[in-house]
């Protein structure tokens, strides 16, 4: 038998019966082993077991949470003790005579730097002394610092302190070698009318140079001293 068109017997192309029987068999066994991975899966994630109950949950310890009440005891006042005081013998200072005098107070010494000298000793005039008129002739006077000369670039600085004509203070200083010290009677002219007195000090000075006058520099170098005072009136 051929087809009219194409000239081929038609019973030549089927499947032979065989063939379906081979890929039926290859199937089946597809789904088996489908099936089997299915099952295999089930059994090793303990589905059906949880399903059926048969594995128990891990029971989970319980955590007992304590709760602590700080109550607050008033404390009971403590009993005040009164302190004791223990007398102090008093001793009374010894009793000085009558009519002794009483010891004057210590003064500590005067420490003298290293190159410096000690206060100077005015010696005239006396403390508040009085002069009269525009001739009188007033001579300072004090002790020598150092048994000999004084060194080339130290001098005796004379400071007089004053009120001048202008009722504002004024001051002059003059420099020396010596001991001593004749006032100009120029000076007279310069202080006050209502105010007559003068104070004045001498100090030794180190200047820088030679001259005390130009000097730029000057360092008084005595420790302490003691001023006086003298009036001149007109």
């Amino acid at each position: 038998m051929k087809c009219p068109r194409c000239g081929n017997d038609p019973r030549a192309e089927r499947v032979p019966p065989i063939v379906w029987r081979v890929v039926a068999v290859l199937v089946g066994v597809g789904l088996l082993v489908c099936l089997g991975w299915i099952i295999f899966r089930v059994v090793t994630t303990n589905v059906w077991a949880n399903a059926l109950g048969l594995n128990q949950p891990t029971p989970v310890p319980t955590q007992v949470i304590q709760v602590i009440y700080v109550v607050a005891t008033p404390v009971p006042p403590t009993a005040t003790t009164t302190p004791s005081f223990t007398p102090t013998q008093v001793v009374s200072p010894t009793a000085t005579p009558r009519g002794a005098k009483p010891a004057p107070p210590s003064v500590p010494p005067t420490v003298i730097p290293p190159g410096f000298y000690p206060a100077i000793v005015l010696n005239a005039p006396a403390n508040a002394a009085v002069y009269a008129g525009s001739k009188a002739v007033i001579v300072l006077e004090w002790q020598a610092v150092a048994p000999g000369s004084l060194k080339e670039n130290e001098w005796y600085a004379i400071h007089l302190t004053f009120t001048g004509r202008d009722g504002k203070p004024a001051e002059r200083k003059s420099y020396t070698k010596e001991t001593r010290w004749i006032l100009s009677p120029e000076l007279y002219k310069e202080i006050a009318l209502d105010a007559r007195t003068i104070k004045w000090t001498v100090n030794v000075v180190r200047v820088e140079g030679f001259d005390p006058l130009a000097a730029l520099g000057r360092t008084t170098i005595t420790v302490g001293s003691t001023p006086r005072t003298f009036i001149w009136n007109p």
